[in-house]
């Protein structure tokens, strides 16, 4: 076997009109033509970053001697480079026919001329077949490891992160836990295994940022709440990964990723009253400060929330309440994709359903002296409200829709509202009173959940 460098003129370089990537043509125009057709803007993309990077000096160009033409070459492998440094030194060799290319060669041409490459370096075989080993490992895959073996997701990103700078947000979560010692010594071992790039796509999504208790400031991720809150659903997330039967497709597109979200339990979430003084990066290195507790409830006495909203469902997809009932639950997803806009009647009853049910629910786990599920609906609201308000699981603030809409019967946010729509064939729906009905009662129905 006999083979050695060579730097060869690009003139002296016959493309290979027997090139696998189609049918055999008749000449080097042909060969050309059938290039552009087959390559269409890869060949565009390629003279690009020829013209910016220069030919790869890792990836010599194998070629043979012409078998008639003294002092040529046939191009072995590495034809799409010779046409395009063919195309780059000529563009005149692209048929009228094929404009575009044509044009656009032209305008590439203008900046080669300004730095032309005369010779390239090649690899000279004796023979084709003392080629072929090299070129089918070249183009048929990893070959059990003896061919290239090319990088995963996560294997990519950290050549990124090493190469240019920019460590992914999946990166920087994985690099968190591997750092922490409340995440176990098996999980840690299969933090490579994890599809980073599937993370990524969660940590780019602001609802699961949420959630999750996280956030992206200038690339880096970054979060208000202790390490040990934080390690919980990003643990929760990674494990998920690492399962065989949790695919993309369950979190590829936002309805994916937000019924994904609501199969995390209350101990998978930060307890988000453990804030601390400020945000901290998850790949810094300076341990997070202790916040001032009397500023953080002043903070979070001055939060509030809209109730003026543009959403077309009662319940906004962004809300997230693991219900464990089957039926109850397949009720909440239906109110989060109703549009009450075109099916404000449907809306209403099915609202009016959950509520009923989700009270039912409650007072099945957590029995209450003189309820029972044949009690009237504004009865059972206003009991469980009053359970909540006795047990210290939400104060009378946080109650105020839930006793509104049990007490007051000629609101538009009460039970007996709700009750005409189901009963009085001559009362309407509103869209917006239905939603703002939901945004008054959410913390309570997401409280009533959490219990259950």
């Amino acid at each position: 076997m006999s083979h050695y460098r060579k730097l060869i003129d690009i003139s002296l370089l016959n493309i290979n009109i027997e090139n696998p990537r189609f049918e055999m043509v008749g000449n080097q125009r042909d060969a050309i033509k059938t290039m552009i057709e087959d390559q269409k803007e890869k060949l565009i993309k390629l003279a690009e970053d020829i013209l910016n990077q220069g030919l790869n000096p890792g990836d010599p160009i194998f070629i043979t001697k012409h078998e008639k033409q003294e002092g040529e070459y046939n191009v072995i492998e590495g034809n799409r480079r010779v046409t395009v440094l063919k195309l780059l030194e000529n563009p005149e060799l692209i048929s009228e026919k094929q404009k575009f290319f044509l044009n656009k060669f032209k305008k590439l041409s203008e900046q080669y001329s300004k730095a032309p490459i005369d010779k390239i370096p090649c690899i000279l075989f004796d023979s084709e077949k003392e080629a072929e080993h090299w070129v089918e490992l070249k183009h048929t895959g990893q070959n059990d490891g003896i061919g290239t073996v090319g990088w995963d997701a996560q294997q990519k990103a950290r050549f990124d992160e090493r190469v240019k700078g920019n460590s992914s947000y999946a990166l920087q979560i994985l690099d968190f836990l591997e750092k922490q010692e409340s995440v176990d010594s098996e999980l840690k071992n299969n933090l490579k295994k994890v599809k980073s790039s599937s993370l990524q796509r969660l940590a780019t999504d602001p609802d699961f940022r949420r959630m999750a208790g996280i956030d992206i400031k200038d690339g880096k991720v970054i979060t208000r709440y202790e390490p040990s809150e934080i390690v919980k659903p990003l643990c929760k997330v990674v494990n998920d990964l690492l399962r065989k039967d949790f695919t993309v497709k369950d979190i590829y597109y936002k309805d994916d990723r937000l019924n994904y979200l609501e199969t995390f339990k209350k101990t998978d979430l930060p307890d988000k009253s453990k804030e601390l003084a400020g945000n901290w990066e998850l790949i810094s290195t300076t341990p997070p400060k202790k916040a001032d507790l009397k500023k953080n409830d002043e903070k979070k006495r001055k939060k509030s929330k809209s109730l003026i909203s543009k959403r077309h469902t009662i319940i906004p997809k962004s809300t997230i309440i693991p219900i464990s009932q089957p039926r109850v639950n397949k009720i909440y997803h239906e109110l989060k994709d109703l549009d009450v806009k075109d099916f404000e009647n449907s809306a209403a009853i099915t609202f009016r359903v959950f509520i009923e049910l989700s009270l039912d629910s409650y007072i099945e786990k957590f029995p209450i002296l003189g309820v029972t599920k044949n009690s009237k609906l504004s009865h059972k609201l206003k009991s469980v409200a009053t359970d909540f308000e006795n047990k210290g699981v939400l104060d009378k603030y946080k109650l105020k829709g839930a006793y509104t809409a049990s007490t007051m019967k000629d609101s538009m946010f009460s039970i007996d509202t709700l009750n005409a729509f189901v009963h009085n064939k001559d009362f309407n729906p509103d869209p917006e009173s239905l939603k703002k009905n939901w945004d008054n009662l959410e913390v309570f129905f997401i409280k009533l959940w959490e219990l259950i």
